[in-house]
C-alpha cells in the first residue's frame, strides 16, 4: 500500500472516530444540562411526559396507582386514566420505587435515589423520612403483606419489622472482584467520581473533545492529499 493510500485511509478512519467523539461530547453536555435545555413538563401533564422509573398498584384497591418518574410521583384513582402529581417534601431527582401498604390504601412509600425512603399516611399530603440504617445504595424495595419493609443493597437484605431493622449480610461468597471495577467505570463515566465537581469536570472534558476534533479537522483540511 502506498503512502498516499495510507494517508487517505488514516483520514477516513480519523473522520469516523471524530464523529463518535463529537456525539459523545454533545450527549454529555445535553445530559449534564438537561434541565436547562429542556424545561420540566407543565403541571397536570401526567407521568408520561417524564422519564418513567417505577410504579405500584394497590392490592386492596386496584384502581389506585402510583408512578415514580425522574422528577416526582404521580397518583391515579381510576386505574391510570388520569393522574395527579403528588407533593414531596424534597426535590425528587429519581424515584426508584413506589409502594402501597397492603392494608392501608392511603399509606404510600417512596424511595428517592439520593434522599432515601419516605412514608405518607394520608395519600401523599404529609411525609416522614424513614430512618434507614445504611448508606448503601438501594437496589430494590418491597412492602410485605404484614407491612414489613424489605430493602436490598449490596450489603445484603435489610428488613424492618415493628420499627426494628435487621440485616442478612450478603456474605463473602457474594463478593464479585469485577464489581468494584465496573462501579468505578460507571462513576468515571457519569462524573460522580469527582463528587460535586463532577458536572464541571465532564463539561470540561466534553468541550476539550470538541476543541480537539475541530482543530483536527482544520489541520486535516490544510494538509496536502
Amino acid at each position: 500500500m502506498t503512502t498516499k493510500k495510507i494517508r487517505s485511509l488514516h483520514r477516513q478512519i480519523g473522520l469516523a472516530a471524530s464523529l463518535w467523539l463529537v456525539i459523545a461530547a454533545l450527549t454529555t453536555l445535553v445530559l449534564n444540562h438537561r434541565k436547562l435545555l429542556f424545561p420540566p413538563a407543565a403541571q397536570g401533564s401526567g407521568p408520561y411526559s417524564h422519564y418513567l422509573m417505577s410504579h405500584a398498584i394497590c392490592a386492596s384497591q386496584p384502581d389506585l396507582v402510583l408512578v415514580g418518574t425522574d422528577s416526582g410521583v404521580f397518583s391515579s384513582e381510576n386505574g391510570g386514566k388520569s393522574f395527579t402529581q403528588v407533593n414531596l417534601p424534597v426535590e425528587a431527582s429519581q424515584v426508584v420505587a413506589v409502594a402501597f401498604h397492603p392494608n392501608e390504601p392511603s399509606h404510600y412509600y417512596v424511595v428517592l435515589r439520593q434522599q432515601g425512603i419516605y412514608s405518607s399516611l394520608d395519600s401523599g399530603k404529609l411525609w416522614t423520612k424513614i430512618n434507614f440504617p445504611s448508606q448503601a445504595s438501594i437496589q430494590s424495595f418491597q412492602v410485605g403483606f404484614d407491612g414489613a419493609l424489605s430493602v436490598l443493597t449490596n450489603e445484603g437484605l435489610h428488613r424492618r419489622v415493628a420499627e426494628n431493622w435487621s440485616l442478612v449480610p450478603a456474605g463473602p461468597t457474594a463478593a464479585n472482584p469485577h464489581r468494584d471495577i465496573l462501579r468505578t467505570a460507571y462513576n468515571l463515566h457519569d462524573g460522580s467520581a469527582w463528587g460535586p465537581l463532577g458536572l464541571w469536570v465532564t463539561d470540561l472534558l466534553a468541550l476539550s473533545i470538541l476543541a480537539l476534533v475541530a482543530s483536527g479537522v482544520v489541520m486535516w483540511r490544510r494538509q496536502p492529499a
